[in-house]
């Protein structure tokens, strides 16, 4: 059988002898030329192969020289932006891509100002450590292609995000670097050994011929290093020059660079010195420390893989009063599966029938196994131990626990704190003087001693690279953000722990915070011979309007149907029922209503009301229990110089009573969401950094104006989306772990601006005074970086 003729992609003839294939649902196809075959991986990598099941006629054929944009115009249509690309206003989108090519602080700068400098372009932030770009833009100005088109013409290629295919381009890059490591190792090693001759023969005496063969013999060896090893050096440099910004690797490319052509030029004309033993040395050195503080940055990818992989593919779930194994992404809300013992939980769900034990570790840290019930909620990615329950699905996919809490984990990667941004502007200006030193350097010596100009001024170059100081602000805030994260704190932002270090006032909102939020009714009241049973219905009726947790605290709501529920976050909800008006909620509330609202029993705990236009039917007093953490918490919390008040939308004594009892500086009952919101500004207003912790939708005005806010576990959807961080398990102690880490992370950061600081400050006129070597330059660099990054790993 012939092979084929023509191209998969564009339907023209394959040249004779043409070879060019690219693999198409796991299939090596013909092409007809490199265009194509960019254009058909493309397509294949951002998992778009049912492009080829699907079209009705061949692409046009891309010609060598087509403009990169077009082959990127597939992504402008919405259907083919499933899974990276979502709508955050009518007119704003925003699109997370995988860039490939990236290698430092200096690509991402560059991305992200030439995206920024697109019309149309909302925000660009790169996370170098999973080579993730999150980019918003306007739609009616700025079309998808031209995005893409612009990160390639900077020489890095983009394809739509996934977490696997993130996961094999890192482990595909890390297979790079190794291998260029061991070429620089080998080189290293090889042209040592030349150099030791050489030396000893300029001691012994050695022959013409022999010392020319060892000098071409290195030459050959270096070039290799240099042009492998060392290419990505010369890459970076070129493409920030281009762009008119200096990097650190400027100085590294300069550095080897003039070390190789004049020790080539020494080696073509028989006469001075050769460095090819420095610039390999130096090539070995530097790609190791890169190296370790590559991998080291991408722990944390690989850990959301690990996370993601808890997930399963498939569910038993129940069809037509059977049990059908189907996959894990057809599953929808309301659904019941069949959980069994030893496997993993595919959904956010409610218990329907059974009892179990579920191991919640990898979501919350939690080792203690968990025991639930008919009722009870369990979370996706958890492992059942024990039982063979039935569940109610209550989220699947995006929507559950695990995913939302890796989508937030990647808004916090993007997320840069300013401490960091003012790291990498100083390192921008930290080169440009490296680069005058240097040139001053290598004037003095060239007016003293031409012979060893060339040697100092290396030294320079490679000794003052800002390797170490571009790395002590990332390195740091990335292991802390992970420590943080397993002990339960989950940052939305980094730059939450630079804010934490100003917080000198918390303020707690009560129910679900420091309670545990699980109310139960403990007894009704009613008046006027109401009959109670009704009244717990009505009141069920009315709650299910509501988020706050005093709605779980009623059973079933019968056969009452409600007409215009209106739910106010924080302060109750009303609606009507056979033509009466009715509310639930606080005394206030319910009293704009009914002027005369007769007063609760006087027993302490938390009441709430229902009433009508002309009576007051009951009250409900229920029961919450206080967090066995709390007052433990809040005694830390004083202890640190903090000072810690109460802010609640309840407005009975329980409020007050609670403050007392975990002995809070003040406490504010009865409070609404716009009333918190004052608060929260009088106190900033008077000069205090504020850090509010709460969990509720009247919460969520008040969270997002704190200086820092804090959600916690069980919180609702907006409160999450307005916090800057997040409790993932059920305690209070990341609460404090985030005060105790801030100032541990920041200690760490000093020391080591201060050590790559106080390394150039002393290394740098060592070296221009030529006491340190080239070779000596670059290892006391690599070490350097690599003390930085241990450092920070003390954080763990």
């Amino acid at each position: 059988m012939s092979p084929p003729t023509t191209c998969f992609h564009c339907g023209e003839a394959v040249p004779r002898d043409y070879t060019l294939t690219a693999l198409i649902d796991g299939i090596e196809q013909p092409m007809c030329c490199p265009g194509c075959r960019a254009v058909a991986g493309m397509i294949a990598a951002s998992g778009l192969e049912s492009f080829y099941t699907l079209r009705t006629d061949f692409a046009p054929r891309p010609e060598v020289d087509t403009p990169i944009s077009d082959a990127y115009t597939l992504f402008d249509e919405p259907e083919n932006h499933s899974g990276f690309v979502s709508m955050v206003s009518p007119d704003i989108h925003e699109a997370r891509l995988l860039i490939a090519g990236i290698s430092c602080a200096a690509c991402t700068w560059l991305i992200e100002n030439s995206l920024r400098n697109l019309p149309g372009v909302v925000s660009a932030e790169l996370n170098l450590a999973q080579h993730s770009l999150r980019v918003q833009w306007q739609e009616s100005e700025l079309k998808l292609s031209r995005i893409f088109h612009s990160i390639a013409t900077l020489g890095y290629q983009p394809y739509p995000w996934k977490l696997s295919l993130g996961a094999e381009l890192i482990a595909t890059e890390q297979r790079q670097s190794l291998r260029q490591l061991a070429v620089a190792g080998l080189g290293m090693m090889q042209v040592g050994m030349f150099a030791i001759a050489l030396h000893a023969g300029e001691i012994q005496g050695i022959a013409d011929e022999y010392r020319s063969l060892l000098r071409w013999v290195s030459l050959i060896v270096s070039s290799v290093v240099v042009v492998y090893s060392a290419r990505s050096f010369f890459r970076n440099a070129w493409i920030n020059l281009r762009q008119k910004h200096l990097v650190m690797d400027t100085p590294v490319a300069l550095a080897i660079g003039l070390a190789w052509t004049a020790s080539a030029y020494a080696t073509f004309t028989n006469s001075g010195q050769v460095y090819f033993d420095s610039v390999s040395m130096f090539t070995f050195f530097l790609l190791l420390g890169r190296f370790v503080e590559r991998r080291t940055r991408q722990q944390e990818l690989l850990r959301q893989i690990d996370l993601q992989s808890l997930l399963p593919t498939t569910a038993r779930k129940a069809v037509d009063g059977d049990w059908q194994q189907v996959p894990c992404h057809a599953l929808n809300t309301g659904d019941t599966l069949l959980l069994n013992a030893g496997t993993q939980v595919p959904a956010d769900g409610r218990l329907l029938v059974g009892t179990a034990s579920v191991d919640e570790a990898a979501l919350t840290g939690e080792h203690q196994p968990r025991a639930v019930c008919p009722g009870d909620t369990v979370s996706a990615g958890t492992v059942l131990l024990e039982g063979n329950p039935q569940l109610e699905v209550l989220a699947a996919g995006d929507a559950t626990r695990i995913a939302q809490t890796l989508a937030l984990s990647d808004v916090a990667q993007q997320h840069k704190p300013p401490i960091a941004l003012l790291a990498d502007h100083i390192a921008s200006y930290f080169v440009a003087a490296i680069l005058f030193i240097a040139g001053a350097v290598a004037w003095y010596w060239w007016q003293q001693d031409p012979q060893r100009a060339l040697w100092v001024t290396l030294s320079v170059l490679v000794v003052s690279c800002p390797c170490a100081l571009a790395l002590a602000t990332p390195a740091a805030l990335a292991r802390a953000s992970t420590a943080l994260k397993r002990r339960g704190l989950l940052l939305c932002k980094e730059s939450v722990l630079e804010k934490l270090r100003g917080i000198d006032t918390v303020l707690f909102d009560k129910t679900g915070t420091l309670t545990r939020g699980d109310l139960t009714l403990a007894s009704t009241h009613t008046f006027a011979n109401t009959d109670e049973q009704l009244c717990q219905q009505l009141a069920a009726a009315l709650e299910q309007y509501s988020n706050h947790p005093a709605a779980r605290a009623f059973g079933d709501s019968g056969s009452v149907q409600l007409v215009q529920p209106v739910n106010t976050p924080g302060r109750g909800v009303s609606a009507s029922w056979q033509g009466q008006h009715y509310r639930i909620g606080s005394a206030e509330y319910a009293r704009e209503l009914n002027p005369g609202l007769l007063q609760h029993p006087a027993t302490e705990g938390y009441w709430i009301v229902l009433c009508s236009a002309t009576a007051t039917l009951a009250w409900f007093r229920l029961r919450d229990q206080v967090r066995p953490e709390a007052a433990s918490i809040v005694a830390e919390l004083k202890r640190l110089g903090l000072r810690v008040e109460l802010l609640t939308g309840d407005s009975s004594s329980a409020g007050s009573e609670l403050a007392a009892k975990l002995s809070m500086d003040d406490c504010h009952s009865g409070q609404s969401a716009a009333q918190k919101l004052e608060y929260l500004r009088q106190k900033q207003a008077a000069g205090h950094r504020v850090l509010m912790v709460g969990d509720g939708l009247n919460d969520a005005p008040v969270l997002a104006a704190a200086d820092v806010s804090i959600a916690v576990s069980g919180a609702t959807d907006l409160a999450k989306a307005r916090a800057d961080a997040i409790v993932i398990n059920n305690r209070l102690q990341p609460l404090l772990d985030g005060f105790i880490y801030s100032k541990r992370c920041f200690h760490i950061i000093y020391q080591n601006i201060a050590w790559a600081l106080a390394y150039n400050a002393s290394l740098i006129p060592l070296a221009a005074a030529g006491m340190v070597p080239p070779w000596a330059a670059a290892i006391g660099m690599s070490l350097s970086s690599l003390l930085v990054v241990t450092n920070s790993l003390r954080l763990k």
